[in-house]
Protein backbone atom coordinates (compact mmCIF):
# COMPACT_ATOMS: atom_id res chain seq x y z
CA UNK A 1 0.00 0.00 0.00
CA UNK A 2 1.03 3.55 -1.08
CA UNK A 3 2.52 5.63 1.82
CA UNK A 4 1.60 8.96 2.56
CA UNK A 5 3.23 11.40 5.00
CA UNK A 6 1.38 14.88 5.67
CA UNK A 7 3.65 17.16 8.02
CA UNK A 8 1.10 19.57 8.77
CA UNK A 9 2.96 23.23 9.44
CA UNK A 10 -0.26 24.83 10.75
CA UNK A 11 0.01 26.22 14.67
CA UNK A 12 -4.06 25.76 14.79
CA UNK A 13 -6.66 23.76 14.02
CA UNK A 14 -8.19 25.93 11.18
CA UNK A 15 -8.03 26.53 7.33
CA UNK A 16 -4.91 24.35 6.26
CA UNK A 17 -6.51 21.24 8.79
CA UNK A 18 -9.70 21.47 6.57
CA UNK A 19 -8.03 21.53 3.08
CA UNK A 20 -5.87 18.68 4.18
CA UNK A 21 -8.55 16.35 5.77
CA UNK A 22 -10.44 17.11 2.27
CA UNK A 23 -7.08 16.23 0.07
CA UNK A 24 -6.76 12.53 2.10
CA UNK A 25 -10.35 11.88 1.54
CA UNK A 26 -9.27 12.41 -1.85
CA UNK A 27 -6.79 9.63 -1.99
CA UNK A 28 -9.48 7.04 -0.66
CA UNK A 29 -8.40 3.90 0.89
CA UNK A 30 -5.59 3.07 -1.50
CA UNK A 31 -3.27 4.88 0.37
CA UNK A 32 -2.07 4.84 4.24
CA UNK A 33 -1.62 7.96 5.10
CA UNK A 34 0.43 9.29 8.60
CA UNK A 35 -0.25 12.47 9.52
CA UNK A 36 2.27 14.80 11.87
CA UNK A 37 1.38 18.01 13.34
CA UNK A 38 4.92 20.00 13.47
CA UNK A 39 4.16 22.28 15.99
CA UNK A 40 3.55 19.42 18.54
CA UNK A 41 7.05 17.96 18.40
CA UNK A 42 10.30 19.42 19.24
CA UNK A 43 12.50 20.71 15.98
CA UNK A 44 15.51 22.76 16.93
CA UNK A 45 16.79 25.26 14.65
CA UNK A 46 19.62 24.10 12.21
CA UNK A 47 23.01 25.02 13.58
CA UNK A 48 24.50 25.07 9.76
CA UNK A 49 27.81 23.40 11.33
CA UNK A 50 27.45 20.51 8.14
CA UNK A 51 27.90 17.47 10.97
CA UNK A 52 25.62 15.76 8.55
CA UNK A 53 27.88 15.87 5.22
CA UNK A 54 29.50 12.96 6.52
CA UNK A 55 26.53 10.68 6.56
CA UNK A 56 26.32 7.53 4.86
CA UNK A 57 22.74 6.05 5.06
CA UNK A 58 21.64 7.70 7.51
CA UNK A 59 20.35 11.99 8.69
CA UNK A 60 23.65 12.47 10.25
CA UNK A 61 22.41 15.28 12.22
CA UNK A 62 23.70 15.84 15.86
CA UNK A 63 20.83 17.75 16.95
CA UNK A 64 18.90 15.05 19.24
CA UNK A 65 14.62 16.54 19.38
CA UNK A 66 12.16 14.87 17.14
CA UNK A 67 13.34 15.09 13.95
CA UNK A 68 15.01 11.96 14.24
CA UNK A 69 11.62 10.27 14.43
CA UNK A 70 10.53 12.70 11.44
CA UNK A 71 13.66 11.73 9.65
CA UNK A 72 12.24 7.93 8.91
CA UNK A 73 8.92 8.69 8.92
CA UNK A 74 9.77 10.56 5.44
CA UNK A 75 12.13 7.81 4.09
CA UNK A 76 9.69 5.49 4.99
CA UNK A 77 7.37 6.85 2.90
CA UNK A 78 6.41 7.45 -0.80
CA UNK A 79 5.38 10.74 -0.25
CA UNK A 80 5.80 13.08 1.77
CA UNK A 81 3.43 16.23 1.68
CA UNK A 82 4.26 19.68 3.41
CA UNK A 83 0.71 21.75 4.35
CA UNK A 84 1.09 25.39 5.76
CA UNK A 85 -0.59 28.59 5.94
CA UNK A 86 1.37 31.15 3.91
CA UNK A 87 2.68 33.27 7.40
CA UNK A 88 4.52 36.73 5.84
CA UNK A 89 5.32 35.77 2.34
CA UNK A 90 6.81 32.02 2.98
CA UNK A 91 5.27 28.71 5.17
CA UNK A 92 4.97 28.98 8.60
CA UNK A 93 7.79 29.22 11.46
CA UNK A 94 7.70 25.39 12.18
CA UNK A 95 7.08 24.54 8.53
CA UNK A 96 10.89 26.37 7.66
CA UNK A 97 12.59 24.30 10.98
CA UNK A 98 11.42 21.05 9.52
CA UNK A 99 12.74 21.85 5.83
CA UNK A 100 15.98 23.53 7.06
CA UNK A 101 16.35 20.43 8.98
CA UNK A 102 15.82 18.17 6.42
CA UNK A 103 19.04 19.32 4.90
CA UNK A 104 21.06 16.54 6.79
CA UNK A 105 18.62 14.58 4.10
CA UNK A 106 20.18 15.82 1.26
CA UNK A 107 24.07 15.90 3.03
CA UNK A 108 26.52 13.77 2.54
CA UNK A 109 24.57 10.75 0.79
CA UNK A 110 21.07 12.65 -0.56
CA UNK A 111 18.77 10.19 0.76
CA UNK A 112 15.97 11.71 -0.72
CA UNK A 113 17.11 11.60 -4.31
CA UNK A 114 14.14 10.73 -6.37
CA UNK A 115 12.00 10.73 -3.71
CA UNK A 116 8.43 12.41 -4.22
CA UNK A 117 7.07 15.72 -2.79
CA UNK A 118 3.93 17.61 -3.21
CA UNK A 119 2.78 21.00 -1.22
CA UNK A 120 -0.10 22.13 0.01
CA UNK A 121 -1.10 25.86 1.22
CA UNK A 122 -3.89 28.23 2.35
CA UNK A 123 -3.21 32.02 1.91
CA UNK A 124 -5.53 34.91 2.77
CA UNK A 125 -4.59 36.79 0.31
CA UNK A 126 -3.68 36.19 -3.80
CA UNK A 127 -1.66 33.61 -5.31
CA UNK A 128 1.12 36.15 -5.54
CA UNK A 129 0.79 37.52 -2.04
CA UNK A 130 3.23 34.88 -0.37
CA UNK A 131 2.04 31.79 -1.65
CA UNK A 132 3.65 32.19 -5.25
CA UNK A 133 7.56 32.42 -2.49
CA UNK A 134 6.30 29.64 -1.08
CA UNK A 135 5.88 27.14 -3.61
CA UNK A 136 8.73 28.41 -5.27
CA UNK A 137 10.74 27.42 -2.25
CA UNK A 138 9.59 23.92 -2.54
CA UNK A 139 10.38 23.62 -6.52
CA UNK A 140 14.10 24.74 -5.49
CA UNK A 141 14.13 22.36 -2.82
CA UNK A 142 12.90 19.97 -5.19
CA UNK A 143 15.46 20.74 -7.74
CA UNK A 144 18.18 20.85 -5.37
CA UNK A 145 17.66 17.27 -4.26
CA UNK A 146 16.87 15.54 -7.53
CA UNK A 147 13.53 15.36 -5.61
CA UNK A 148 10.17 14.81 -7.89
CA UNK A 149 7.74 17.50 -6.92
CA UNK A 150 4.52 15.66 -7.89
CA UNK A 151 1.91 18.29 -6.77
CA UNK A 152 1.66 21.94 -6.02
CA UNK A 153 -2.12 23.33 -4.33
CA UNK A 154 -2.83 26.71 -3.09
CA UNK A 155 -5.93 27.85 -1.40
CA UNK A 156 -6.03 31.43 -1.93
CA UNK A 157 -7.96 34.39 -0.74
CA UNK A 158 -8.93 31.11 1.54
CA UNK A 159 -12.14 31.74 3.44
CA UNK A 160 -12.41 30.92 7.45
CA UNK A 161 -14.30 28.62 9.74
CA UNK A 162 -17.65 27.50 8.41
CA UNK A 163 -17.54 29.87 4.90
CA UNK A 164 -14.69 27.68 4.31
CA UNK A 165 -16.13 24.18 5.85
CA UNK A 166 -19.28 25.03 3.42
CA UNK A 167 -17.69 25.59 0.16
CA UNK A 168 -17.96 22.81 -1.71
CA UNK A 169 -15.71 23.99 -4.75
CA UNK A 170 -12.54 24.41 -2.35
CA UNK A 171 -13.60 21.00 -1.11
CA UNK A 172 -14.46 19.69 -4.58
CA UNK A 173 -11.08 21.08 -6.19
CA UNK A 174 -8.96 19.40 -2.97
CA UNK A 175 -10.37 16.12 -3.26
CA UNK A 176 -9.76 16.20 -6.53
CA UNK A 177 -5.42 17.01 -6.23
CA UNK A 178 -5.75 14.04 -3.13
CA UNK A 179 -6.47 11.88 -6.52
CA UNK A 180 -4.27 13.61 -8.76
CA UNK A 181 -1.58 13.16 -6.25
CA UNK A 182 -2.27 9.07 -5.92
CA UNK A 183 -2.21 8.63 -9.62
CA UNK A 184 1.39 10.32 -9.45
CA UNK A 185 2.32 8.01 -7.36
CA UNK A 186 0.78 5.10 -9.09
CA UNK A 187 1.54 5.54 -12.51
Amino acid sequence: MTQVLFLEGSPRHGNTEQVTDWVIAGMGRKAKVHRVRLIEKQIHECQECFGCTGARNRAGCHLSDDMAEIYDLILGSDLTAFTSPVFCWGVSGITKLCIDRCFALLNGENLLKGSKLAVVLTAGGDHFDGADLAVAMFERLAKFGGIELVGRYVVADCPSGRSLRNNRLIEKQSREFGRRLLQALNG
